[in-house]
């Protein structure tokens, strides 16, 4: 097959959304497909064959954002060329219409994962003061019903969009992760870091620095893990805008010496960091998978993390992670039992392992490659085209 995958999110941001597609496109293309990747254009970045780029213009800093320009150019004269046997959707931006644009074009099958639940991340955009949850939720509800299928993540996604009013079929296909990348990995990337003691007990969490992922409840709970436990250490990796509210927060509390921010490290060396922790915490409540939660169970990390739906597919509590229904305190108390129970760590790091595995990226690539097969005979026939373009389509919407 010829796959189109039309995104929004693609390398080099360093998110779920641009990972998944990258590592999904390869793992497809080990089938034998061919995989062509149309995203935005970020100046100075070098792309591997098959991706298209098209000219963009920022409209975040942190993280950096960029939204497609669609100019008559030659890399979008390109990507309505190729013939494409389906094409997939991801991120639901711009160049996501422009795959539902090409796909009616073509006339070939047009479906698209729905990554993100864009009602929570409206702050971004304008400080949340034009966008408004609900109107995102409406955007959702009309794109979607655009679609031949819609794939989600997980089935707390299924069950928003069919809130949202979406009637198209649904599927519920997890993202996938390179579970070998974090097989038998090498001690010390952290400790040599950060200038960490050997007996230093590493609690972990790798991720985004956004209002969003409750980084400051982390925090909040670790005051109260240190108490009880004085070799142990907070590590937080990533970048974002919330870091100008945490510096200060772990100031207040007097954990300086205790709580350290690694900053932005590289993908590659991602593996590198899970493999010296003991645990890894969580406490977003805004994602529709965690792929972080993967990729440290992967590792062999037990997760303790606030409880929502979105990770009830992947935490079997109490056995590779703990789910907490409650406050700092109640988290605080689940992280203080694990570091001092090390059989009971090393027993749900087994079951960590084993449960990652279950996500590999070829076994969900197989599982699209079966969608796409399905979606493609069953629109065999001329595909009924009731609106020429997004704009009629967008315009009727309004009468």
């Amino acid at each position: 097959m010829k796959i189109g995958f039309f995104t929004d999110g693609y390398l080099p941001q360093i998110n779920g959304v641009a990972i998944s597609v990258a590592t999904c496109a390869k793992a497809l293309e080990a089938l034998g497909h061919e995989v062509y990747i149309v995203a935005p254009k970020y100046p100075g970045y070098k792309d591997e064959k098959n991706v298209i780029r098209i000219p963009s213009m920022q409209v975040v800093k942190e993280p950096d954002y960029r939204l497609a320009t669609f100019l008559p150019n030659k890399p979008l004269l390109t990507a309505s060329r190729i013939d494409f046997d389906i094409i997939h959707g991801h991120s639901g931006g711009p160049i996501t219409l422009l795959g539902w644009e090409v796909s009616r074009l073509k006339r070939v099958p047009f479906v698209v994962t729905y990554h993100t639940l864009w009602n929570q991340y409206t702050h971004y955009i304008l400080r949340g003061k034009v966008i408004r949850p609900r109107m995102a939720e409406i955007a959702s509800r009309i794109f979607g019903n655009l679609c031949d299928t819609l794939i989600v993540p997980t089935v707390k996604v299924e069950k928003e969009l069919l809130d949202y009013g979406i009637d198209k079929p649904i599927l519920v296909i997890p993202n996938g992760i390179q579970v070998e990348r974090f097989r038998d990995i090498e001690k010390g990337f952290l400790r040599k870091k950060l200038n960490l003691s050997p007996s230093a007990k590493i609690l972990l969490y790798v991720g985004r620095l956004g209002k969003e992922k409750s980084i400051d409840f982390l925090i909040e709970s670790f005051a109260f893990i240190a108490q009880s436990q004085p070799d142990a250490v907070l590590v937080i990796v990533g970048d974002g805008p919330e870091l100008k509210v945490l510096k200060p927060l772990v100031a207040k509390l007097s954990l300086q010496e205790k709580v350290f921010f690694a900053g932005f490290i590289p993908q590659e060396s991602i593996p590198l960091v899970y493999a010296d922790a003991e645990l890894f915490l969580f406490a977003s409540q805004s994602e529709t998978q965690g792929m972080v939660l993967l990729e440290a169970m992967a590792s062999g990390l037990p997760v303790v993390t606030l409880f929502d739906d979105a990770y009830s597919e992947i935490i079997d509590d109490k056995k590779n992670g703990v789910f907490v229904r409650g406050n700092v305190k109640d988290f605080a108390k689940e992280v203080d039992f694990l570091l001092g129970n090390d059989k009971k760590r090393r027993e749900m790091s087994e079951k960590a392992r084993e449960k990652a595995e279950i996500f590999s990226v070829m076994t969900i690539a197989k599982s699209l490659e079966k969608t796409y097969s399905d979606l493609i005979k069953k629109n065999s026939k001329k595909i009924d085209l009731p609106f020429k373009s997004l704009t009629k389509y967008l315009l009727s919407q309004g009468k």
